[in-house]
């Protein structure tokens, strides 16, 4: 069985791009070609623009 590894990028709750911060807790969520990452009592409101995100090679 052959496994690519792909790196996904990492959405907020707004659909912004956002780096993980260390000592938080987010709840981690695999969509569709993106990573959400919701901190506590948190939801998502709006979709990311995949079409504008560049591709991590």
């Amino acid at each position: 069985m052959v496994m690519s590894t792909t790196m996904l990028p990492i959405f907020d709750y707004r659909g912004q791009p956002m780096k993980l911060q260390t000592k938080r807790t987010y709840r981690l969520r695999v969509k569709n070609g993106y990573i959400l990452a919701l901190l506590p009592q948190q939801h998502q409101v709006k979709l990311p623009n995949l079409l504008n995100v560049q591709k991590a090679s």
